[in-house]
């Protein structure tokens, strides 16, 4: 089950003050000697619908929007950042001011300066608009000021935003005309990019054309070089296995692909990292019996997780490293030593010695109460039933009287982060930093509180204290603290990671780069 990311951070106590580092950048080609050419057709599962890349952020669009516009900087795999529209930042207490290049120019001419990325920071931030980037590449609630002098934009934010540069790297932006008027983005393109929207037939394709003259991409990655496609056409095809058949013989060169029909595209070009399969989260309410840690400890030491990392990714992935898969903002892994190791034996000990003795029908119970647990899951990835049934085998064997809940995807979300009865569930939380998963982690729960995200009822006190350590310090340098909070959900099985699945970008007659699961349109190649 894959949730939407949410904007919300802990306020921290102490100043962000040291200017961040610009990581050494990839490059995308930088001659200006030589002629572009050719054609790329690149595979979508559906239609994106509304093209406006601030306001709708389903897959297909977010992959579209690349071509046609900017971002203030690039997240590279190695969790650091390289300039493109924004050329240098400096973290001050709940605020950054950001150097807009100068020379950056729209599609029609225009220019992209500090002003207008000042106006797309205000835009998303401005609950009002309901953009759907707000929360996510930008804060909910900041202002942006822009110094035209200086070519330089100061963001105030309303906490502490420790990630704030990695996020804003996902905001489109958009130029002034789109920005006047936000109707002329449903169909057409307004920015900055390397490509430009030439033609929109939705249902079926969508032709965009290389610009001339672009010259800021990451890297000093230019329109100007040998084998860049002179056009892309993004082209909807529903079925994975069609898309994969079309991959083969050539009328397709770009999809991204996962599960048993990437087994035939071996032979392909192929890049990109992984992203998160399932995590298993208790229901944590004294109503639960996952409230006891006990409990717990002893169901995650009971399941073999490397077997059910295969299971859940139909053998194709690996068990996970932590919360976040490969590329990480924080590189490490976050499980090793930390989850409970894999001793059926030691975990009914743990249970007896914990209280919890076996009894008519082999099931467990303490002071009159079964060792109850209701797991529910939902059916919209075809081995979510297969990782249920697993480990519903090995809680049964271990004296716990295991219910499955099989439920639709909105149903399941509806129970889990509403008010319904569950007592652990199969969720993939898919974020990309780890200062996003707080709200998940700690604060008040959605039966609590409508606004609350804590749908497992958690309360970690070493995690919330390794937070707030985490917080204070801008991106990266909080990593070490970020880390260690994680692993300290690990201990409490509060929540178990479970698998990590291919996240590839397969390419027939092609070449490319992709940092942080974004296709790099400036790195495309013919031939």
């Amino acid at each position: 089950m894959k949730h939407s990311r949410t904007g919300r951070m802990v306020a921290a106590a102490a100043a962000l003050a040291a200017c961040i580092a610009v990581a050494a950048e990839p490059s995308y080609g930088r001659s200006d000697t030589s002629r572009a050419g050719g054609s790329v057709t690149i595979a979508i599962t559906s239609d994106p619908g509304n093209l406006d890349p601030q306001r709708s952020v389903n897959g297909q669009n977010l992959l579209m929007s690349v071509f046609g516009y900017d971002t203030p900087v690039k997240l590279l795999n190695s969790g650091q950042l390289a300039p493109e529209v924004v050329t240098a930042w400096k973290a001050a207490k709940n605020s950054y001011t950001l150097t807009v290049r100068r020379g950056v120019t729209c599609a029609d001419g225009s220019t992209l300066d500090a002003k207008t990325v000042a106006a797309n920071i205000n835009y998303v931030a401005n609950s009002k608009n309901g953009a759907a980037m707000a929360g996510v590449a930008v804060p909910t609630g900041a202002t942006a000021t822009a110094n035209a002098a200086k070519s330089t934009v100061t963001v105030t934010l309303p906490s502490s935003a420790p990630f704030f540069m990695q996020n804003i790297a996902e905001l489109p932006l958009v130029c002034k005309k789109g920005l006047a008027n936000r109707k002329v983005l449903a169909k057409a393109t307004d920015g900055s990019g390397p490509y430009i929207l030439s033609k929109a037939v939705p249902g079926d394709h969508y032709d965009y054309v290389l610009r001339k003259g672009y010259r800021w991409g990451p890297g000093g990655a230019t329109t100007s070089v040998a084998g860049i496609p002179a056009t892309i056409t993004f082209k909807v095809v529903s079925s994975t296995t069609t898309t994969a058949n079309l991959l083969l013989n050539g009328q397709v060169n770009i999809a991204q692909l996962s599960g048993a029909d990437t087994s035939r595209l071996k032979s392909l070009y192929s890049a990109g990292g992984w992203f998160m399969g399932h995590e298993l989260v208790f229901n944590e309410t004294q109503s639960e019996a996952a409230a006891d840690p006990v409990v717990r400890r002893a169901l995650v030491a009971d399941l073999n997780l490397n077997a059910l990392a295969k299971v859940d990714t139909g053998n194709l992935g690996r068990i996970a490293d932590g919360l976040i898969a490969s590329p990480k903002v924080c590189p490490g892994n976050t499980m090793t030593g930390n989850v409970p190791a894999y001793n059926p034996s030691a975990a009914a000990t743990e249970l007896t010695n914990g209280g919890w003795t076996v009894g008519s029908g082999g099931i467990r119970s303490k002071n009159g109460t079964q060792l109850a647990v209701s797991l529910i899951y939902a059916n919209d990835e075809p081995t979510n039933s297969a990782t249920a049934q697993y480990i519903a085998a090995q809680w049964k064997a271990l004296g716990v009287n295991i219910t499955l809940n099989e439920q639709s995807f909105d149903q399941d979300a509806a129970v889990v982060f509403g008010k319904g009865e569950w007592g652990a569930t199969l969720i993939g939380l898919g974020v990309s930093n780890p200062s996003t998963l707080v709200p998940f982690f700690s604060g008040p729960s959605p039966s609590d509180n409508p606004s609350g995200n804590n749908f497992g009822h958690f309360n970690n006190a070493q995690y919330n204290a390794l937070v707030a350590k985490a917080s204070s310090k801008p991106g990266t340098a909080g990593c070490k603290y970020w880390n260690a909070a994680e692993s300290a959900l690990f201990r409490s099985a509060d929540i178990t990671p479970i698998s990590n699945s291919p996240f590839l970008y397969w390419g027939k007659k092609t070449k490319f780069q992709v940092q942080a699961h974004v296709l790099i349109p400036t790195s495309i190649r013919v031939g």
